[in-house]
């Protein structure tokens, strides 16, 4: 109960787990506005930065809420990233150079921070990504020489303790963002792995499975022939076609015809499914039946299967089927089988349809 409530309050923050890139970035913005009111307070209640920077780090709080606001429910993440980044780049940085004490502070902290964060989460951003980093790398120059050229601007400790003091704080908040950031970037990948294997079983599904009525395809036939081979297993392969399809099609559509592929693959899957065997749509109207039985034994199950089926309510009246079945020998491969079971088949449909021989 308890972790249900939680899951759903970090939905609400942070959005859905099948987009992990914007679910970890969501983490990243609220531990960010965390640690800058956490450093405006630290830095007005210890005294060791100029008030105005203590003001911009509470503003820049407040601002980082509002893009993770934006970002999460107004659909602007790919907008967002890109101000909260130009954000800590352009206004935090220079701001905490000038407001805490210039090259003796803790920006040079906050730089690495930054620049470690830039190229491990944004590597989607090719050449805006490579400018950024070479902002962080450069951006010292200049205020160096702005530190050397106007040094009223750049507030200073007023004792070494205060400086120690503050570098000990950034250092800690810096460490702390990135501690989380990384676990933030595992849960992201983590996140995209499971989703990847679930694609690459949808997909894989899809690869198996007619869209039509949720049987195996004939890729499952060749696997379960062989593998069942391999085995030595007693099985028989049954060769089913629905009787009149075409006539059907033509005179009731397509979309009736569908329905009937359907109901009948369900009849046909559970019996596959009670005998421990695979039922298969070959295309159209033709289906395969595996089951890990003799051929008199699979005979019963298929007349029990036409008892079913002519007992189902159809729209336009009861439907056939015609049937060959041939149990696997030893010296024969998958295409005799095949083919000892469509001549079977064709057997039937010889001898009035609605019929299974074996």
């Amino acid at each position: 109960m308890h972790k249900h409530r939680f899951n759903k309050i970090l939905e609400w923050l942070l959005g859905n787990k099948d987009n992990p890139f914007e679910y970890t970035h969501h983490a990243v913005l609220l531990v960010a506005v965390v640690l800058y009111a956490y450093a405006a307070f630290l830095n007005y209640y210890l005294d060791v930065a100029n008030i105005y920077n203590i003001y911009l780090q509470a503003a820049i709080s407040l601002l980082v809420l509002i893009i993770w606001y934006l970002s999460r429910w107004k659909n602007q993440f790919r907008m967002m990233r890109f101000v909260f980044i130009s954000v800590i780049l352009l206004v935090s940085m220079p701001a905490n150079w000038i407001g805490n004490g210039g090259s003796d502070g803790p920006t040079y902290i906050m730089i690495f921070g930054s620049l470690i964060y830039l190229s491990v989460s944004f590597k989607d951003l090719g050449v805006y990504r490579r400018i950024g980093q070479c902002y962080c790398i450069l951006i010292p120059i200049p205020l160096i020489f702005v530190e050397q050229h106007y040094p009223e601007l750049i507030f200073r400790y007023g004792t070494e303790t205060q400086k120690q003091i503050d570098l000990m704080i950034t250092f800690i908040i810096i460490g702390l963002f990135l501690i989380f950031m990384m676990e933030s970037l595992a849960t992201r990948f983590r996140l995209e792995k499971a989703k990847a294997e679930q694609l690459s079983e949808q997909l894989r599904a899809l690869s198996e499975e007619d869209s039509l009525t949720g049987l195996y395809n004939r890729r499952i036939l060749d696997k379960e022939y062989s593998s069942w081979k391999n085995q030595g297993r007693v099985f028989s392969l049954a060769l089913l076609d629905l009787d009149h399809f075409k006539k059907l099609n033509d005179q009731w559509g397509h979309s009736y015809g569908d329905e009937v592929l359907v109901i009948f693959s369900a009849l046909l899957k559970d019996i596959a499914i009670q005998n421990e065997g695979v039922a298969i749509r070959l295309g159209g109207e033709e289906f395969v039946l595996l089951l890990p039985l003799s051929s008199d034994i699979t005979h019963q199950k298929l007349i029990q299967l036409a008892k079913r089926l002519s007992n189902t309510p159809l729209k336009h009246g009861p439907v056939s089927f015609s049937a060959g079945v041939a149990q696997d020998m030893e010296t024969e491969g998958q295409y005799d089988l095949l083919k000892r079971a469509d001549n079977l088949m064709y057997l039937a449909k010889e001898n009035g349809r609605n019929l299974i021989c074996k």
